[in-house]
């Protein structure tokens, strides 16, 4: 059942990314039918039209299937902490970057998928027009362009190049907004005591935790005194997380997971993290099906 449900996954992402494949398979069938025409007592191409036109059903048949929805590879030969391969596997083109970050494709369902997690980073993180403010994992800028009009500059840090092409095609126009391309798990490229607000949404449940550690600490250091920390994730404790995960559960037991299959978090896993870090004023916000976690740097912000 598995090595079917990944052949199915491999063909329907082979055929989004080589369009032309159907096209190919139908001109392969019509010149094996025009060989038979010409010799239709020659075995070989009796042979040759059949095995055309089954292989032409099947390209079609994947394609009508593929091209329904995005059927993301199922990559189980990439361990989940190789984020840049992974992530530059599901962004083959802008187009599935945009569904890989937040499942629609078109540009105007991607800002709205954004009107929520934006509404809960304003509300609970506080974006102010004096701030400075970096994102972890800012994958097409879906956030990211909603927030840079609203504060001094707007960074967004990723692993995947693919993301980031993406999310530089949709920043064009915004003149406070940059990119850094992350070479490992960290902010090693951002400097200490840069930002007002580190935040990441949506993100950090595609990490291992050991990594999701190390962008709180880091977190810390970026903050400059009286920064604020904002993230987030599905919450393991809540009724309708606990769904999914019970469902996914029941229906994939004996299956290897994706490597970017969401793993949910806690309040108590969140917290544990921002207090470690050092930050003080921790408070968990329960947003179903999110758990949001809100801490600050200690020390005063800096006058404006």
């Amino acid at each position: 059942m598995q090595r079917k449900s990944t052949l199915r996954s491999s063909t329907s992402a082979l055929i989004i990314k080589h369009r032309w494949l159907p096209g190919i398979s139908t001109l392969a069938c019509a010149l094996a039918f025009g060989g038979a025409v010409v010799k239709p007592t020659h075995l070989y191409g009796l042979l040759g039209t059949a095995a055309a036109l089954a292989c032409a059903c099947f390209v079609w048949g994947y394609s009508a299937r593929a091209f329904k929805g995005i059927h993301y590879p199922v990559l189980l030969h990439l361990p989940r902490r190789k984020y840049a391969e992974v992530w530059d596997s599901l962004a083959a083109s802008p187009s599935l970057a945009r569904s890989a970050a937040c499942g629609p494709q078109s540009e105007s369902a991607v800002r709205r998928s954004a009107e929520i997690p934006v509404k809960n980073l304003t509300e609970l993180g506080g974006v102010r027009p004096e701030d400075d403010i970096l994102e972890i994992g800012c994958g097409v800028a879906r956030i990211g362009l909603e927030i840079a009009p609203r504060c001094r500059t707007w960074t967004g840090v990723d692993m995947s190049a693919k993301m980031l092409a993406c999310a530089t095609e949709r920043l064009q126009g915004t003149s406070n907004a940059r990119l850094v391309k992350l070479h490992q798990v960290g902010l090693d490229e951002v400097g200490s005591n840069s930002f007002d607000l580190v935040y990441s949404t949506g993100v950090l449940g595609h990490l291992d935790e050991m990594d999701r550690w190390r962008y709180v600490k880091d977190g810390f250091r970026v903050l400059r005194p009286g920064g604020r920390l904002f993230i987030d994730n599905l919450d393991l404790e809540s009724e309708e997380a606990w769904g999914a995960f019970a469902r996914d559960s029941n229906a994939a037991q004996e299956l290897e997971r994706p490597p970017y299959s969401p793993r949910f978090s806690t309040a108590a896993e969140f917290t544990t993290y921002a207090l470690r870090a050092g930050f003080i004023k921790i408070q968990a916000h329960r947003r179903t099906p999110l758990v949001i976690v809100t801490a600050i740097k200690p020390g005063s912000a800096p006058t404006q």
